[in-house]
């Protein structure tokens, strides 16, 4: 029989842990795992505890490795639960129905015939910056972009844009809250987005629409018809990982673009460098935390069953050993096997639909105010969460 040990022992490797907050930002994670190179990870014993995979090899093993790490808990964040988060805390035959009916929504073919779509509400976005010298560029132009993008992917009504950009902002501060758990779970917060997508299905129940939605009506998982729960949670879903995460890139792009004139230059006149640049900026700015749970005693050499896992993308995309001089930002970079979007079964179905909105955003940002920059007195520290520019000012 095992011995007990004492609260916050991180289990059977042995290592010491250390004192170490989630919602650090990516400098944060690429300090501490430094300092545990030798390693492969790091304990927290900040609230309940976690594991922090800290190498490009391990990460991709355990994105990959759903035996041993299960979605069963998607974040180490203090005061989470296991929730269900359709399809991301789905596994097995289960997940593979649901990834199989929801990936023909954003194929690259059907990306293909978004994309003037995307490049027309870029234009007229920005269009109605240009005369005034000076924007937000979040929120006045790319997550209103992004989100209008996602709705019409999904056959969302437009009428509702403004409520929804209002329950973001909402999720966006309740990080910075005190208690960020209560704070998403405010009226204005997840009760208001899954009240939405519960609205949104009695509406296409009673008004059918060639939407995702409506599609979904018709749908099987396990054999047996689609729940309004799993239906409601899968549109949360949609929103809550298809519009921030790709409003992040965009602008931690367009601020290194700002702040880098040579690189913004060869940006302007190199179309055939455009895409590699953004896969370099997808690399560079990754920020999303995974989180696993370990399925059994010892995963990985490390973990407790039942303990959470972070499997850092800013970690992995950073290890030296696979992307040389990982702080430089390379628009040549020689080989780039970044996973900006996770990797494995769980791999953003979205990924395809991101860099499409990111490479036309900056295409016709480009063409339109092709000269900006950051007015004076403009914060460029790294925030302190999912490296959000929350309030990226530019001028020109």
């Amino acid at each position: 029989m095992q011995a007990d040990r004492c609260p916050g022992d991180p289990g059977p490797s042995g290592r010491g842990p250390v004192e170490f907050g989630f919602f650090n930002g990516p400098s944060e994670y690429r300090r501490v795992a430094a300092e545990h190179a030798h390693e492969g990870a790091f304990y927290s014993s900040r609230g309940p505890g976690f594991w922090v995979l800290t190498t490009y090899e391990g990460i991709c093993e355990a994105f990959k490795d759903e035996d041993a790490f299960t979605v069963g808990r998607v974040s180490a964040a203090e005061g989470a639960e296991e929730e269900r988060w359709v399809p991301l805390t789905v596994e097995g035959s289960e997940h593979t129905e649901w990834r199989r009916r929801l990936a023909g929504w954003f194929t690259p073919q059907r990306i293909r015939e978004l994309t003037p779509r995307i490049r027309r509400n870029a234009r007229r976005r920005i269009e109605d910056c240009v005369g005034r010298g000076e924007v937000s560029f979040n929120e006045d132009f790319a997550r209103p972009y992004v989100l209008e993008n996602l709705m019409t992917a999904v056959g969302w009504p437009l009428d509702g844009l403004d409520h929804l950009l209002a329950i973001d902002r909402a999720m966006i501060d309740s990080r910075s809250a005190p208690d960020p758990r209560e704070a998403a779970y405010a009226d204005l917060g997840l009760p208001a987005l899954e009240k939405y997508a519960r609205r949104h299905i009695e509406l296409r129940r009673a008004e059918p629409a060639d939407d995702l939605t409506t599609a979904s009506f018709g749908w099987e998982i396990g054999g047996a018809p689609v729940t309004d729960d799993d239906r409601a949670s899968l549109l949360c879903v949609l929103f809550l990982a298809g519009v921030d995460s790709t409003v992040n890139h965009m602008a931690n792009a367009i601020q290194h673009l700002a702040c880098h004139e040579e690189a913004r230059t060869r940006f302007l006149a190199e179309r055939g460098i455009r895409s590699a640049a953004v896969e370099e900026f997808l690399r560079a700015n990754s920020c999303m935390y995974p989180g696993r749970m370990a399925a059994d005693d010892g995963v990985g050499g490390i973990a407790e069953r039942g303990q959470p896992v972070l499997l850092p993308l800013a970690l992995a995309n950073y290890d030296p050993e696979v992307f040389p001089d990982p702080e430089r930002i390379d628009f040549d970079r020689e080989t780039n096997p970044h996973i900006a979007f996770g990797t494995g079964p769980h791999q953003c179905l979205g990924a395809a639909f991101a860099r499409a909105q990111i490479l036309t955003a900056l295409e016709e940002w480009h063409e339109l105010i092709p000269r900006y920059g950051l007015p004076p007195g403009q914060d460029t520290e790294e925030p302190p969460f999912l490296r959000n520019a929350y309030d990226l000012r530019l001028v020109w």
